[in-house]
């Protein structure tokens, strides 16, 4: 009898996701599969059936048309999650504006790092760090409840993956670099008068209860939530699309969430990062623990700068220079070792990442919400 088997095209039970453990693929593959799924890319068919339409004879059926309407409908939901996220934090600066004239007053600017000017009572601080939460709890609640993905899946913490060491290291690195990122962009936008943001922190030196409760709800709990929308539920979701996509969709929408073009850079490369330590470990702990770090450690020392202005510079300094000399050791070991490589098996689709980039700066939710993100950045943008 004929081997019906190799005749068979089935993408969603014949893909393999790096790095993942059996649950993983199991519950993934029983999700794109499952019948009257739109969020899951699933293809099965016998290439010897062909069909006939009138006017253009017989054609094979090709996974492309699905590919095509699973990545749409996939898009059209982050869009819709992205637009809520901004619409909380467009009420966010409402708020700041109505309480302290200044939308942007929960960003520290490079012309008042010696001298904050606006004091956190902790009940606003409270209620700020609530806001944040709460704009991903709901983002990854609704993406997870619309598409019906499991939690093994878009929350992957399994309990053999280990917490890279090195990650963390890097992390470190990467917090470093964009604090000179920062400087220099400064210096530049320094010309046209433009202020930069120095970090994304609430600091009243005069209130130790209000940066505690900023640093445990924002630098902690946000870091931990955020992660999970953004590595877990949207970075999961769109793997059937491939991976390099995967990281591009949760790398763009996790960097426009920061509204300022000093902070792109850190942006950029903490969530490329991140998303490569998601894959290569096969699990979200070490991103949370990588965001945790990062988050900390750059309000640590901003705090550090605007307590002791110049003794803070020069101790910031030299913490950064530590940081780097032990990152360099660690990874000059790691290579020599052979140890140290970053690799994306990207299991290429029936769409190649030009038209899938295409499909999501086409999606009308998606480019409301980057209308609305521009609309962000002039918001807090601030004239020296």
């Amino acid at each position: 009898m004929e081997d019906k088997e190799k005749y068979l095209i089935d993408v969603a039970n014949d893909k393999t996701y790096q790095n993942q453990f059996d649950d993983y693929h199991k519950e993934f593959s029983k999700w794109r599969t499952k019948k009257g799924n739109p969020y899951g890319y699933s293809f099965v068919h016998d290439t010897r059936e062909h069909t006939y339409v009138d006017g253009e004879g017989y054609f094979q059926k090709s996974a492309d048309i699905a590919e095509r309407k699973a990545l749409v409908k996939c898009l059209g939901l982050l869009g819709v999650v992205m637009i809520i996220i901004l619409a909380i934090d467009g009420i966010t600066s409402l708020m700041l504006y109505r309480i302290f004239q200044d939308p942007g007053a929960d960003a520290i600017y490079y012309s008042g790092i010696d001298s904050p000017t606006h004091e956190f009572n902790p009940l606003l601080v409270l209620l700020y760090c609530c806001m944040n939460l709460l704009k991903y709890l709901i983002a990854f609640l609704i993406f997870i409840k619309s598409t019906g993905i499991p939690l093994k899946v878009a929350a992957p913490v399994p309990k053999g993956a280990k917490l890279s060491k090195s990650g963390i290291f890097l992390i470190l690195v990467i917090m470093v670099f964009s604090r000179v990122f920062n400087y220099v962009i400064s210096l530049i936008f320094g010309l046209i008068n433009l202020d930069c943001v120095y970090d994304i922190a609430i600091h009243d030196p005069n209130n130790f209860v209000s940066d505690l409760i900023y640093l445990i709800f924002n630098c902690v709990l946000v870091s931990i939530v955020s992660e999970l929308f953004f590595r877990g539920a949207v970075m999961q979701t769109f793997r059937q699309f491939g991976d390099t996509f995967a990281m591009l969709v949760s790398g763009i929408a996790f960097s426009l969430t920061y509204y300022d073009i000093s902070s792109m850079g850190y942006a950029v490369l903490c969530s490329a990062t991140l998303g490569l330590f998601t894959l290569r470990t096969g699990s979200l702990k070490s991103a949370i623990i990588m965001r945790i770090t990062a988050s900390v450690s750059g309000y640590a020392l901003t705090r550090l700068v605007i307590d002791s202005f110049t003794n803070g510079r020069i101790v910031e300094v030299i913490i950064c220079a530590f940081i780097m000399a032990v990152a360099a050791f660690i990874f000059a070991r790691l290579m020599c070792n052979g140890k140290w490589a970053f690799t994306v098996k990207d299991d290429p689709s029936e769409l190649d990442t030009g038209e899938k980039l295409k499909l999501f700066f086409t999606t009308n939710s998606i480019v409301i919400w980057l209308v609305g993100v521009a609309g962000m950045f002039f918001l807090i943008m601030r004239f020296k």
